[in-house]
C-alpha cells in the first residue's frame, strides 16, 4: 500500500514539474485599424460643410477660415451639401488691454520685452446630422496677439501705447482690417482650439495597432497539438486584417472554446501560472479585436489575477474602457476610406474646369513673373546708363554748379563712372544694448548682399531680378529663405546704384530735387532740397507717397544729412534720418572722400531706433566675385 501512495505522489509530482516546464513565445502583430469617435451613426457619413455667422466687420476672416479650417479628419470638405454641418456663431473678439512681458537671458545677460493684446473670445458651435443636434458647445475664452518684441521697455512701451490706440479706435469705429491690430490672429487661434475639439469627437483616423499574443512552444506538453492549431489560425487571420475585413469568427469559435475550457481544466494554482497566461493573454486580445468588450474584460481581470506579467492585462482593460465599441462589431472594419478615395475622385471630376481654371491661373502667374522679372533687369540696365549719361552731361543737369561740385568732392565723374564693385564692412552701435553687431554689404551692378551678425546671422540680397531674405532671429537656424516682395525690392534694388550704395547720392532722384532756401543743420550752413513724390488715390485725389530731403554743406560740398518719410494712404509710416558725421579719402575715388562714421535715426510702427554705423572697411573694386552670391549665399538656399 505504501509503494502505491508513493507511486502515486511520485506520477503527481511529475505531472506538476511537466506543467512548471511549458515554455512559450511571444509574437507580435501590426493590424490597420480605425479610430472612431462617439458617434457611431457617422459611421456612413462621408462630407461635412461648415456655415458660418460672423460679424461684417471679419468679412476677410470669414473667408479665410472658409478656405483653411474645420477638415475633419475622415471626411471630405463640402462647400455647401455636406452631410455633417457644423454651424460656428463667431462673435468679434472683445479687447481688454495691453500687456507687457519681460524675460532675462542668462547666456546674454540681458532682459528682452514683448507686448502684447489680450482679447476675450465667444464662439457657439453646433454639429448635426439630418435633424439631429449631435453636439453643443460654447468656446469662451482668451487669446492675446504679440505684435512687437524689443530689448527697450521704453521702445516696446511706446509701440504698445502707439498699438493701443489703434485698438481703441478700431472697436469705435467697428473697423478692423487693419491686420496689424491682431483681430485676424485671435479669431485664427480660435478656430483651432475649435478645430482640435471637433476632430477628437467627430474624426476618423487610420492607425497601425500591436497585439501581442503568447503561444506554447513545449512540444511535449499535453495541450502542444491544439494550442498549435490555435496559432496557425490566428496567425493566419491576422496576416489578412484590413480596414474592411476583420477576424472570422466562425473560424475562431471552436479554438476559443478550446481555451476557454484549459481555464477549467487548469484552475488557478502556483503549478498553473504559465498556462494560464498564456491563455487569458490570449482569449483577452482575440475578443478584444471581436469587439466582445464584456469577455474582452473578463479575461483580462482574470490576466491580471494570475499575477504575471500583470501590466498586460492592465494594457488591455485601457484599450478596451477607451475605444468606442458599436452596437455591430463589423464597425471597427468598413469601408469608409475607399469610399472617400471614390468620392474625393468624383468631387475632382465635377470640379474639372475650376482645376484647369485654377493652373491656367497658376500659367499666367509664371508668364507674368517672367514679363516682371525682365522689366525689373532692363530697368537696372536703363538706371546704370542713366546715371553714366548723367555724369557725362553734368554742365546740362538741373542745379549743375551743385551736382558737379558734389561730384568732385567724391572723386569725379569718371571714377564714380568706373565703380564696378564695392564692398563695406561696419561696426554698429545700437542704443540701449553692448552686443557687438557687425554689418558686411557687397554690391554690384545687378546684384545686392548685406550679411549681419547680431549675433544671429541675418541676410538681405537682391539677385538680378529677385530679392531674398533669411533671419536666424525670426524662423529658426534651419529656415529657408523668404523671397521678397515688389516693395521690399524696390527698396533694396536702389543699393546696386553703388554710388547711392557708396554716399547715399541719390543721382536717380537729382533732377527730380527742389531747391528750397538754405538751412543750418547740425551748425553748419547747407543747401537744402527737397523731392515730394505723390500718388493718386482710388478716388483720384493726390496723396503724399515718399518725401525725400537732402542737406549739402555750403563749404565743403559733403553730403550733411538725408531724410526719408513713407507714407501709407496719406499716414506717415515710416522715417529714416541719416546724419554723416565724419568723410575720409578713399583711394579707390582718386582721394575722394565717402563717409565714414554715420547715425541714424528711424521711426516706424516699433518705435524709435538710434544707432552710428562706423565704416571700419570700404574698397572698391574688392576682388570678388560670383562666389559672394552663387556658394557662400545662393547654393542651395532658393529652393
Amino acid at each position: 500500500m505504501k509503494k502505491i501512495l508513493l507511486l502515486i505522489a511520485l506520477l503527481v509530482a511529475a505531472s506538476n514539474q511537466a506543467q512548471e516546464k511549458i515554455s512559450s513565445k511571444k509574437k507580435k502583430f501590426y493590424i490597420p485599424v480605425i479610430e472612431y469617435p462617439e458617434f457611431p451613426v457617422l459611421d456612413n457619413v462621408l462630407t461635412q460643410t461648415a456655415f458660418y455667422q460672423i460679424d461684417k466687420s471679419l468679412q476677410e476672416e470669414e473667408s479665410n477660415l472658409k478656405k483653411h479650417f474645420f477638415d475633419i479628419k475622415g471626411f471630405i470638405k463640402d462647400p455647401v451639401n455636406g452631410k455633417v454641418k457644423i454651424y460656428l456663431t463667431f462673435a468679434t473678439p472683445r479687447y481688454t488691454e495691453m500687456q507687457i512681458d519681460s524675460t532675462y537671458d542668462k547666456e546674454k545677460s540681458k532682459w528682452s520685452y514683448s507686448a502684447r493684446s489680450n482679447y476675450i473670445t465667444n464662439v457657439k458651435v453646433d454639429v448635426k446630422y439630418g435633424d439631429k443636434l449631435l453636439l453643443t458647445k460654447d468656446f469662451g475664452g482668451s487669446e492675446s496677439y504679440s505684435m512687437s518684441v524689443g530689448n527697450s521697455l521704453g521702445a516696446v512701451k511706446i509701440a504698445a501705447s502707439e498699438h493701443d490706440k489703434k485698438i481703441r479706435t478700431a472697436v469705435k469705429n467697428s473697423d478692423y482690417s487693419d491686420v496689424g491690430l491682431g483681430i485676424d490672429n485671435v479669431v485664427y487661434k480660435t478656430a483651432d482650439r475649435i478645430q482640435d475639439f471637433l476632430n477628437y469627437k467627430l474624426g476618423y483616423s487610420k492607425r497601425e495597432a500591436t497585439v501581442r499574443f503568447q503561444f506554447v512552444t513545449s512540444k511535449g506538453h499535453s495541450e502542444y497539438a491544439q494550442m498549435q492549431a490555435f496559432e496557425n489560425e490566428i496567425t493566419a487571420q491576422m496576416q489578412k486584417i484590413t480596414l474592411e475585413k476583420g477576424l472570422d469568427e466562425k473560424l475562431l469559435t471552436p479554438h476559443l472554446q478550446y481555451l476557454e475550457s484549459l481555464l477549467v481544466k487548469y484552475p488557478p494554482s502556483p503549478q498553473n501560472v504559465n498556462i494560464r497566461f498564456i491563455v487569458t493573454n490570449n482569449l483577452a486580445e482575440t475578443y478584444f479585436l471581436l469587439e466582445n468588450k464584456e469577455k474582452a474584460l473578463m479575461y483580462a481581470n482574470l490576466l491580471i489575477e494570475n499575477d504575471k506579467q500583470d501590466s498586460r492585462g492592465e494594457a488591455i482593460v485601457q484599450k478596451v474602457n477607451e475605444v468606442v465599441f458599436a452596437d455591430k462589431r463589423l464597425r471597427a472594419h468598413n469601408s469608409r476610406f475607399v469610399e472617400l478615395k471614390k468620392l474625393g475622385l468624383k468631387m475632382e471630376e465635377e470640379k474639372e474646369e475650376k482645376r484647369l481654371a485654377f493652373f491656367e491661373k497658376i500659367q499666367q502667374q509664371e508668364a507674368d513673373w517672367e514679363i516682371e522679372k525682365s522689366n525689373r533687369e532692363a530697368k537696372l540696365e536703363k538706371s546704370k546708363t542713366n546715371r553714366h549719361n548723367l555724369l557725362d552731361s553734368i554742365p546740362y543737369q538741373l542745379n549743375a554748379s551743385l551736382l558737379a561740385k558734389v561730384v568732385d568732392n567724391l572723386g569725379g565723374s569718371q571714377a564714380l563712372k568706373k565703380v564696378e564693385k564695392a564692398h563695406v564692412l561696419s561696426k554698429l552701435s545700437i542704443e540701449g544694448t553692448n552686443i557687438p553687431q557687425t554689418e558686411e554689404r557687397w554690391a554690384t551692378h545687378t546684384n545686392y548682399l548685406l550679411k549681419k551678425k547680431m549675433p544671429e546671422n541675418y541676410y538681405e540680397i537682391v539677385n538680378g531680378a529677385e530679392a531674398w531674405n533669411h533671419d536666424d532671429r525670426e524662423t529658426g537656424v534651419n529656415a529657408k529663405w523668404n523671397k521678397l516682395s515688389a516693395y521690399d525690392y524696390g527698396n533694396l534694388s536702389k543699393n546696386v546704384d553703388l554710388v547711392n550704395f557708396l554716399t547715399d547720392l541719390r543721382l536717380d532722384l537729382w533732377n527730380n530735387f527742389e531747391m528750397l532756401n538754405d538751412e543750418m543743420y547740425e551748425g553748419r550752413l547747407c543747401y537744402h532740397l527737397n523731392y515730394f513724390e505723390k500718388t493718386l488715390s482710388s478716388g483720384n485725389r493726390s496723396i503724399p507717397k515718399t518725401d525725400f530731403h537732402v542737406f549739402i554743406d555750403k563749404e565743403n560740398f559733403n553730403i550733411v544729412s538725408t531724410e526719408k518719410t513713407e507714407f501709407d494712404n496719406g499716414n506717415k509710416s515710416f522715417f529714416e534720418r541719416k546724419l554723416f558725421s565724419d568723410y575720409r579719402p578713399l583711394v579707390g575715388l582718386n582721394s575722394g572722400k565717402v563717409p565714414h562714421k554715420i547715425n541714424y535715426e528711424i521711426e516706424d510702427f516699433n518705435g524709435e531706433t538710434f544707432y552710428q554705423e562706423i565704416r571700419e572697411k570700404v574698397e572698391v573694386n574688392p576682388v570678388f566675385g560670383n562666389r559672394i552670391f552663387m556658394k557662400e549665399v545662393y547654393f542651395g538656399g532658393f529652393k
